[in-house]
Parts: C-alpha cells; sequence; structure tokens
C-alpha cells in the first residue's frame, strides 16, 4: 500500500530549458464507487520505451484526505497489474467517464518530479501539474517552481470528479481565459514531444 502526498497546479508556462524524462499515454475509468470505497483502472503507454501496463487501483474513503483547503491530498492506494483482457472486460463496467490524457515528466530540485496532464475530448484544455511529496511537512512548506501558476487543489479538479462531469459541468468549472492560456502552452508542448518520441 502506497501513501501518496500531492499538490495541484496550473501551468503558467513551459521554460525550453526543461527536460522531459517520461511521456505517458493514460486511458482510465472508474468502475465502482460506494460510500468507502472507488476502484479505477488504467492502461498506460509509456510512449518512450513502447510498453503498456493495465492497472487495478483501490482507495478507501478512509484513505483520502483533504486540508481544509483542498490542496494537499493524502491518500494510500492499493495497486494490481492486470492483463489487456481483464482491463477490456472491466472496462465494460465502468461507472464513470472514460479520461484520456498525456502525462509528461519532468525532474525537479529536490529529487521531486512535476507531472504535467494534458487532456482529451470533453475535457480538451484542461492542463495541470501535480508533484508528489516524501512527507507532509515538505508539502506544506514547498515553494513551487516558478512556472507553474496557481493552485488548483482536489475539490473540483480531481480526476474522479472530472470523470463524472459532462462537458457542461466541466466548462462551468474553469475560466475561457483559463482553457484558452492552456492551449497555447499545450500548443508548445505538444510540438515538444514531437522531438521526444
Amino acid at each position: 500500500m502506497n501513501k501518496e502526498i500531492e499538490r495541484k497546479y496550473a501551468v503558467k508556462e513551459f521554460p525550453s530549458n526543461l527536460k522531459i524524462s517520461k511521456i505517458f499515454k493514460i486511458d482510465q475509468a472508474f468502475i465502482y464507487k460506494d460510500i468507502n470505497t472507488i476502484i479505477r483502472i488504467r492502461k498506460v503507454t509509456d510512449k518512450k520505451e513502447k510498453t503498456t501496463r493495465y492497472i487495478y487501483t483501490i482507495k478507501t474513503k478512509g484513505d483520502i484526505e483533504y486540508n481544509n483547503t483542498y490542496d494537499i491530498v493524502k491518500k494510500y492506494e492499493i495497486e494490481n497489474d492486470i492483463s489487456k483482457e481483464e482491463y477490456e472486460e472491466l472496462m465494460q463496467r465502468k461507472i464513470s467517464n472514460i479520461i484520456n490524457k498525456t502525462r509528461i515528466d519532468i525532474p525537479i530540485e529536490d529529487n521531486l518530479k512535476v507531472e504535467i496532464d494534458i487532456y482529451y475530448d470533453y475535457l480538451e484544455g484542461l492542463l495541470t501539474a501535480e508533484i508528489e511529496f516524501p512527507s507532509e511537512e515538505m508539502a506544506k512548506s514547498y515553494q513551487k517552481p516558478s512556472w507553474l501558476g496557481e493552485e488548483l487543489g482536489y475539490k473540483q479538479l480531481s480526476n474522479r470528479k472530472l470523470a463524472e462531469m459532462t462537458k457542461e459541468e466541466f466548462k462551468s468549472k474553469v475560466s475561457e481565459e483559463f482553457i484558452n492560456k492552456n492551449k497555447k502552452i499545450i500548443n508548445q508542448l505538444e510540438a515538444k514531444l514531437l522531438n521526444s518520441y
């Protein structure tokens, strides 16, 4: 069981000197939810290594905690690899939208990394960055890199909540200015990705 402590930010810009370590294509959906438990399945393709994993993740209510402002999330997850056939069968039972995104790993100082997610389909224009920390103390005191923007938190834009939204509901949660700015950065990122495959 892994403990994750994370913060989520907007992306203000993407400096040209940042190095990309990994690029993943992720498709995910939730297949079960009740008052205590959430189950997610994911197809994760490493674009550089040309490998694919299928992952089954269980989270329980007691394992998902937020601070008062919802800007730090602490959670315990149990993850297991499953077969392609199991993934495809479970996907038939999904109870949420399928989220499609590209994840870009950027190493930064203090042995940390930024995970930038570019979302597609009904979430087009959403661009987020998450940093995972080894301790809650570090997460609380951390000063983000200057190229990251405002704290987005997890109250409105967690992946679980995004998966339950319609396109119209998503648009009501974010401003047109936010989306348009993201689209410009996404275009820059995707041009850089073409040279990374």
